[in-house]
């Protein structure tokens, strides 16, 4: 996650470099850009600055001092994330973002997306989306059954449940059971609320898109489009899954431009760009930095929902 592993001693060097990546002949190519950086950067390095007044550098200084690949890897990743505030993604842009990360020798696969959407090809763009962020990871992509699926209904196979599981539902559907208060409950009451299908229910998630509904719970975000970037965000923080970053840089294309279809729900603009957007999701990132649990690799949910919420939120750390 962008900015997680760089020092406030670092900031100037990062704000130069990302200034001279995205900023081209004829000013920003996104109007939002630096507002987003700007809140960024105070936000998480505590660092104020001007984008509008700032000195470029080359990829050859950045490269002699941001040494380490994880730091690296965080600002191709934070470049990326600009060009999802565009609409569309304009060629200079995704050149130039391409020789900065062949330059750092940094291949992410929040790259592959970003070619995608600059090419217009969404529904490829759909597919590496949802075959490559941490849905894509909790699929049983190598099983046959799950292959025949993805041939006869597409795409939706990543994240529906396309075929009744009554199993599956039953699962849930325990739920309902567990102790007022419980992590179970909760999540139980957090389908009803808003009118959810179980996982295994035709039409309902499947149960690889319905592992992040508990961390909805216990990080306490909504469904709302703010509240699924600040979920996706939270997850890219504190996750290692190399599918958590991808699904934040697709939320925000999701719910800021449109550019990147969902599966799953409407697509949203100015979300990120909005009022206290921005703050929404540094707050984010930070409480999924201070996670001591990874959300997405770590707990078996089921074997912890009987637990007090409250207690499994002390446990991760989360204020």
């Amino acid at each position: 996650m962008f900015l997680i592993h760089n020092k406030p001693e670092q900031a100037p060097l990062l704000a130069q470099a990302i200034f001279s990546a995205c900023y081209l002949e004829h000013g920003w190519p996104s109007p939002e850009i630096p507002h987003v950086l700007t809140t960024l950067f105070k936000e998480l390095l505590n660092y104020e600055i001007d984008f509008e007044n700032i000195f470029r550098i080359t990829i050859l200084d950045v490269k002699e001092r941001l040494p380490e690949p994880a730091q690296r890897r965080e600002l191709i990743e934070l470049m990326t994330t600009m060009e999802m505030l565009c609409r569309p993604i304009s060629k200079e842009l995704q050149a130039s973002v391409d020789q900065w990360a062949d330059q750092l020798a940094i291949d992410d696969r929040t790259l592959l997306l970003a070619r995608d959407l600059s090419k217009n090809a969404q529904l490829q763009a759909t597919l590496d989306f949802y075959r490559l962020n941490w849905i894509g990871e909790g699929d049983p992509q190598d099983d046959q059954h799950f292959k025949q699926l993805l041939s006869h209904y597409g795409d939706s196979a990543y994240a529906l449940s396309l075929e009744s599981n009554p199993q599956e539902t039953a699962r849930w559907a325990k739920l309902k059971d567990y102790p007022d208060a419980s992590l179970g409950k909760e999540l139980w009451q957090f389908y009803q609320k808003r009118g959810f299908k179980l996982p295994g229910e035709i039409g309902g998630a499947n149960a690889a898109l319905a592992h992040h509904d508990w961390v909805h719970v216990i990080a306490n975000y909504d469904t709302t489009a703010i509240g699924e970037l600040e979920v996706t965000a939270f997850m890219a923080s504190a996750s290692r899954s190399q599918g958590a970053m991808l699904g934040f840089v697709g939320a925000v294309s999701i719910y800021e431009t449109g550019l990147l279809k969902s599966l799953v729900t409407h697509s949203y603009q100015h979300t990120l760009s909005a009022p206290g957007g921005v703050e929404r999701v540094s707050a984010a990132i930070m409480r999924g930095k201070n996670c001591k649990i990874d959300p997405l690799l770590g707990p078996n949910y089921f074997s912890i929902a009987h637990e007090p919420l409250e207690k499994i939120r002390l446990n991760w750390g989360i204020i």
